[in-house]
């Protein structure tokens, strides 16, 4: 009875953190930790499907649950900074996915298989776009490195359980030092010290992989000091109950004169013209309920916005796109507005404008394809939705908007194709065939689109 009142109480003080760990228990099974895992050489290839596998889980379930940001620009931001730091990289094997989660303690973590995410809390605290890549390179060090699955296979001495319960514990940390080390590290305290070693030993080898790659991307090196300083000065303020990433990431001074050694021999050179601060901006805008008008002009504007003050906002942001009308940020933040204004024609303008710069763009495209939708122009949003098919294939989004642009022109064949590949995509195998199924015993479906399903529909049953 103790022990089930102390584990309630225990999960309603961790909150967004029994949530995680309860995730990773649930996506590993018992034997997947104590199992075999094939070493690097010979068996390479089914030991990064092992590491994909574990970490996709994990993943998606962050994913559903709602703690991964998915706002578009949000996302490729990361990404494209991630993916800088990716192209440095020898003899890359993973597909490495980078996000941001929805949560304001300050940590990053890598899970194995190459899905990195970063706490919004985390980017809160970094000044640059160098402090922000050094944490990424940082991570892409570890999932190189197999730290993670290393981890998990001399957790086979221990219970598999406990083992898991520890990971996430590294993964995001508790509420409090008491908590999060009862989470951590609870029923191993045999290996306590160990594990903390283990890991201390990973981040000079992380750090060092981690300026390489960010020497290679043109990236400053100094970019990881710095980040190091910041997170130093955390520790002696009251802020370091919620800085988990120190917890996680082992610091100390003899890490950080190292790593400033290494940076100050790899010279940088000029300066970039980056949208950090944008990207920064724009994330405290959509995780915010409530926002002061104060800081960048950019940021004043989306405040107003925040607050419905569409006239102000017109204002601020028109003055934005005319001092910079190639600027994505600006002009998507512009022509939202104009919509919020009832001058859709406008908003249209805007969006074409800048298509026409950068031709294809996710999300630009797909902004003016559901305004064209929303205003009953589904002939011109088909348009655009075909030419997103043909270069996002597997975004399960754009053929949900098919579908719905498909269902308004009356085409029920093609909307049963657009909804069968969205199962599809969304790993909902069974309902994607039945889809199929409807579409060959449709009247309205011609021969081109029964092949396509025909051959579609095979493949997904060989995959069952």
């Amino acid at each position: 009875m103790f022990a089930c009142r102390f584990t309630t109480r225990l999960i309603r003080r961790l909150g967004f953190y029994a949530i995680f760990a309860a995730l990773l228990l649930a996506v590993v099974p018992a034997g997947a930790i104590d199992a075999e895992l094939p070493a690097l050489g010979a068996n390479a290839q089914l030991n990064i499907q092992r590491e994909t596998q574990i970490g996709g889980s994990v993943y998606v379930r962050l994913r559903n649950s709602g703690l991964i940001e998915t706002n578009p620009l949000i996302d490729r931001y990361i990404n494209d900074l991630g993916f800088r730091l990716l192209a440095g990289l020898e003899n890359r094997v993973r597909n490495y996915r980078f996000f941001v989660v929805r949560n304001d303690a300050v940590n990053a973590f890598a899970l194995p298989g190459g899905f990195i995410g970063i706490n919004r809390g985390l980017i809160y605290k970094t000044r640059n776009q160098h402090q922000l890549a050094s944490v990424l390179a940082h991570e892409i060090a570890h999932v190189r490195l197999r730290h993670g699955m290393d981890m998990m296979e001399k957790g086979r001495e221990l219970n598999t359980t406990a083992m898991l319960t520890m990971l996430a514990g590294l993964l995001l940390g508790g509420v409090d030092s008491q908590v999060g080390s009862a989470v951590a590290f609870g029923g191993i305290a045999g290996s306590q010290q160990a594990m903390i070693n283990y890991t201390r030993e990973n981040e000079y080898e992380a750090d060092r992989i981690g300026i390489g790659l960010m020497h290679n991307a043109n990236f400053d090196p100094n970019g990881m000091v710095e980040f190091f300083g910041i997170m130093s000065q955390l520790s002696g303020s009251s802020e370091i109950a919620s800085i988990e990433y120190l917890r996680t990431h082992p610091l100390g001074n003899n890490r950080i004169a190292e790593a400033a050694n290494r940076a100050s021999r790899l010279p940088f050179g000029a300066n970039q013209v980056d949208d950090y601060l944008l990207f920064k901006d724009y994330l405290t805008y959509i995780s915010s309920d409530y926002m002061t008008p104060e800081g960048s002009d950019y940021l004043r504007a989306l405040a107003s916005m925040k607050a419905a003050d569409h006239a102000a906002a017109d204002t601020q942001l028109a003055a934005l796109y005319r001092s910079d009308n190639e600027n994505v940020w600006y002009g998507l933040a512009y022509a939202e507005n104009l919509v919020d204004l009832g001058r859709a024609n406008e908003a249209e303008l805007v969006y074409r404008r800048l298509l026409d710069i950068f031709p294809d763009d996710y999300v630009l495209s797909m902004r003016l394809l559901r305004l064209l939708r929303q205003a009953g122009h589904h002939q011109s949003a088909l348009v655009i939705a075909r030419r997103l098919e043909n270069r996002y294939s597997n975004d399960k989004q754009v053929f949900f908007e098919l579908s719905e642009i498909y269902d308004a022109l009356g085409r029920p064949a093609l909307r049963l194709m657009a909804q069968a590949e969205f199962h599809r995509i969304s790993g909902n195998l069974r309902a994607a065939i039945k889809l199929y199924d409807q579409v060959l015993a449709s009247s309205d479906a011609d021969l081109a689109t029964e092949s396509r399903a025909r051959e579609k529909r095979q493949l997904l049953l060989q995959r069952l």
